[in-house]
């Protein structure tokens, strides 16, 4: 049986912060965590991995929908329940679902058409918190990351028309849009498992942004 050979071409994928779009005040960087985290890992002795939001840290990342995919690690935990809730720059709420935990690793919320969609040019912040405790919630486990919907720009529209999904990656985490980065990585992943350029550029990415504890695995 002959090998699958892989045709991508060589890209570099490097999130690039969108310039003039500090992170607001509030909220907590994408890899942060609370102490109380021992009370919700499965094996708090062994060498477990942390809860991470995989979003860009102390930077905005941009999306060109208005419902995007939001990606979460999570580590073997006891939670049964996690919750996944949406504030606007005043950290108001927004819209707050919760999801039972069924698997290890890299998760993916959806906002369904029942939640608001983000309107354009507004930050806004999003948590997953993972429910150690149902009788005290002060004991969740929370970490979260900023997101922005703008539309993109049409120099951008035409060049992402004529390239392959590596080079949309690249296009789009170049110009700050690390959320659409993201769901094309996530979705080639699924299609072409044993790709390495898709493993490449995920690492190269996580890298851009400190995470590289994360690895790629399918999501629910």
């Amino acid at each position: 049986m002959t090998a699958k050979v892989w045709a991508d071409s060589p890209v570099t994928v490097s999130f690039n912060p969108p310039p003039g779009r500090n992170m607001p005040r509030g909220g907590t960087v994408g890899g942060g965590s609370r102490p109380v985290q021992l009370t919700c890992l499965a094996n708090p002795s062994a060498n477990s991995r942390s809860l991470t939001a995989v979003a860009p840290g102390s930077h905005i990342g941009l999306s060109q929908s208005d419902r995007p995919n939001f990606f979460v690690s999570i580590p073997q935990t006891t939670a049964q329940t996690m919750e996944f809730s949406l504030f606007d720059e005043e950290m108001n709420g927004i819209y707050q679902v919760s999801i039972p935990v069924s698997q290890t690793g890299l998760v993916r919320v959806g906002l369904p058409d029942t939640a608001p969609s983000l309107a354009p040019d507004q930050p806004y912040y999003w948590t997953v918190a993972l429910v150690c405790n149902p009788s005290d919630r002060m004991e969740d486990w929370v970490v979260g990351g900023w997101v922005e919907h703008i539309p993109i720009s049409n120099p951008l529209q035409q060049q992402l028309e004529n390239v392959t999904a590596l080079e949309k990656v690249s296009l789009y985490a170049q110009e700050g849009f690390w959320y659409d980065a993201l769901t094309i990585l996530v979705e080639l992943q699924r299609s072409q498992p044993n790709n390495p350029a898709v493993a490449t550029s995920w690492t190269e990415l996580m890298q851009s942004v400190g995470l590289e504890e994360i690895s790629l695995t399918i999501p629910m």
